[in-house]
């Protein structure tokens, strides 16, 4: 390492030995050292934003400064940043999720068999009434087997049931941001992409949200779908 003798005020110099790595969604990420006298460092420390001074499609996201001994301060860089490609996605990265959400009990695919005006009843029984604007038990309306059965889990507090929820994710990094043509298909029917698994009863997937993190030159996308229940996504309300 140089001595302060040699660490001439008003400018920096870069050391000679660096590291560079590229992570598996396709960001680079390379570490730099400079020195520079330490009257000098807050000036000539390198900004966010600065592109490296040999790989010219990362830039500074990070910078740190020791001043140690003597008249030295060491700046440390961070960069990051992700080349330019034809086929940016050539690193996509997929992972699935399973979890559980809770649903309505009535809005079980057992009891879509019960007949309007009885479930209307059970949708009062559950709200905490007993009797209808006449003054009639909702109970005595509860006649089918189904209904019965549904009235009975409802008196003890079973209100609600777990459903399947799967959701499918699409990551990468690339050098630019995303575009608003690319957020266009959010909250609508839409097809994922890669290996994605199939589903069954007629379910189907949702774009359900895209998330974007910048770091230097680096922007990781994210991209998200929603799997439906049995029948699938409503159609009249998903698409456009």
């Amino acid at each position: 390492m140089p001595t302060h003798v040699s660490i001439q005020p008003g400018r920096l110099y870069p050391q000679p030995g660096y590291s560079v790595q590229v992570d598996k969604e396709g960001k680079w990420t390379a570490t730099q050292v400079f020195l520079c006298h330490r009257s000098s460092a807050v000036q000539l420390m390198p900004r966010p934003g600065t592109l490296h001074p040999e790989i010219g499609f990362i830039a500074v996201s990070q910078v740190t400064v020791n001043f140690t001994e003597g008249d030295l301060a060491e700046i440390t860089c961070q960069y990051a940043g992700a080349e330019s490609k034809e086929n940016e996605k050539e690193n996509a990265v997929y992972t699935m999720g399973l979890s559980l959400s809770e649903e309505p009990l009535l809005s079980h695919k057992r009891y879509m068999v019960i007949q309007a005006k009885e479930l209307e009843a059970l949708q009062l029984i559950q709200s905490g009434k007993d009797k209808d604007d006449q003054g009639n038990k909702l109970r005595d309306k509860v006649v089918s087997q189904r209904g019965k059965e549904a009235l009975g889990k409802l008196e003890r507090g079973q209100t609600s049931y777990y459903s399947p929820r799967v959701t499918w994710k699409e990551s990468w990094v690339r050098d630019k941001a995303v575009k608003a043509a690319e957020l266009n298909n959010i909250g609508k029917i839409d097809d994922p992409l890669g290996p994605v698994p199939p589903l069954a009863a007629g379910r189907n997937w949702l774009l359900n949200g895209a998330t974007q993190t910048q770091d230097g030159k680096a922007f990781r996308i994210e991209m998200e779908w929603l799997a439906s229940d049995r029948g699938g996504w409503d159609a009249e309300i998903y698409t456009d």
